[in-house]
């Protein structure tokens, strides 16, 4: 993705309000397009990530559940909020346990469709820690089906793994069994 430019964004927002027929001298709205943009800033730039990773000989499943975060549909520009989970066997190191996090934050950083994100935070976990195997479950309710169309608030549910976890049903398994302990 370009460079974000917030003030082409405003102009833009500016515009979109006066297609509603929004007074934009009007207290409600003279700040909207700035506010509005700013938001889009907010959830579109990624934090800098830094990928810390530590020689270990531990060899079993490393896994963050139930990370809340925001993403942006490309289709309609609405928010959508997920539930992540993102898991992996070390080969000889591992990652520092925020980094994880830092990660989900990482590419959710442009407007992009639930099945892509989910298919490259998992990939990129697997290719930056040569791990045996990754995975990343998402959960997430769309902004855009929620207030339009179907007008729904069930879940979409996308998964992507590699490695063991496609390779072994019992690593498998035991990754998507630990997403349910505790009342995930």
């Amino acid at each position: 993705m370009g460079q974000l430019n917030q003030k082409k964004m405003e102009a833009a927002i500016a515009m979109l309000l006066e297609g509603m027929g929004c007074d934009l001298k009007s207290e409600h709205f003279v700040d909207t397009p700035k506010r509005v943009a700013r938001m889009y800033v907010e959830l579109l730039t990624p934090q800098p990530l830094n990928f810390t990773t530590f020689e270990s000989r531990h060899a079993s499943l490393v896994l963050l559940r139930n990370h809340r975060i925001f993403g942006v549909c490309p289709h309609h520009l609405l928010p959508f909020e997920m539930r992540a989970h993102l898991g992996y066997i070390p080969n000889r190191k591992v990652l520092g346990l925020s980094k994880l996090a830092r990660l989900l934050e990482l590419h959710r950083a442009k407007p992009i469709l639930q099945e892509e994100y989910t298919d490259i935070v998992s990939h990129d976990l697997f290719e930056r820690t040569d791990a045996k195997g990754a995975g990343c479950v998402i959960v997430a309710q769309h902004g855009c089906m929620q207030c339009r169309g179907v007008r729904t608030t069930g879940d979409i549910v996308t998964s992507s793994m590699h490695g063991v976890f496609l390779l072994n049903p019992s690593a498998r398994e035991e990754f998507l069994r630990l997403l349910t302990i505790g009342g995930v």
